[in-house]
């Protein structure tokens, strides 16, 4: 009893101070840096104490991330290269959103581009962010099921291997270091618990 007492009353408070924050203003935003895909921006807001700051946000498009299930239950990833991390890494078919593209429609785009099928269901299941403070990109994920067969040339600067894994425990990949990126790792235990529905 005691338990429950003090979590309603975390609860409480939890609410009551979400409830009075107060969102930022902003003053003025100018662009700071640019090259290739590479965005900075200069961020002015004026909280609500008076205070004022200036944030640097790198202003990224949204992506596309699919889970590709095959009607055996396994997931399609591909791998490819990361320069930042100069690795190569198991992933998940991606591809940016430009403005004004529809998302459904470049996440079967990227699928044929980079594992060679399409989806006859296709479905948004979540919307992930990733440093939100510093990166404004959104990652829209989208679960491929009832795939066929079909290829269309991408722009991809080198081949992608193609592997497959059964969904329900694709946590052994992240078990042994096979699997890291975040964005991965969460878009599968969204296409995971979407399925157990």
């Amino acid at each position: 009893e005691l338990f429950s007492y003090k979590k309603e009353l975390y609860e409480i408070r939890f609410v009551s101070l979400y409830n009075t924050l107060v969102m930022p203003k902003r003053l003025n935003e100018r662009e700071i840096f640019q090259k290739g895909r590479f965005l900075l921006r200069d961020i002015d807001l004026e909280l609500d104490n008076g205070s004022k700051v200036t944030y640097q946000i790198w202003d990224k498009p949204d992506t596309a991330m699919i889970v590709p299930v095959t009607k055996e239950g396994d997931v399609i990833f591909v791998t490819e290269y990361h320069a930042a991390v100069d690795s190569l890494m198991l992933s998940l078919p991606k591809g940016r959103i430009e403005p004004n593209e529809d998302p459904t429609e470049i996440a079967n785009k990227e699928l044929q581009e980079e594992i060679g099928y399409k989806a006859e269901s296709i479905e948004k299941i979540a919307t992930l962010t990733s440093i939100p403070g510093y990166i404004s990109t959104r990652t829209h994920v989208f679960l491929a099921r009832d795939l066929v067969e079909s290829y269309l040339e991408g722009d991809e600067e080198w081949d992608m291997p193609i592997s497959m894994h059964p969904l329900k425990n694709f946590e052994a990949l992240i078990d042994n270091k096979k699997l890291t990126e975040a964005r991965i790792i969460a878009s599968l235990y969204e296409a995971k618990r979407f399925l157990s529905r």
